[in-house]
């Protein structure tokens, strides 16, 4: 529950999810180069931030 109240992994979780359906939105697209890259990029954001909140003890 610690790491629930981290703001740094609420907002990792919120940039890897949207990230995660920006990427995923771009498969059903015919021209799909911008937004897979960018949902790409914005999951990785994500992820260092949800890496860089503390560990529950």
């Amino acid at each position: 529950m610690e790491r629930l109240t981290d703001l740094r992994f609420i907002i990792g979780l919120f940039f890897l999810l949207t990230g995660l359906l920006l990427a995923g939105y771009s498969f059903f697209r015919a021209k799909a180069g911008i937004n897979l890259w960018y949902g790409l990029l914005i999951m990785g954001f994500g992820r260092l931030m949800a890496l860089f909140s503390p560990k529950p003890k």
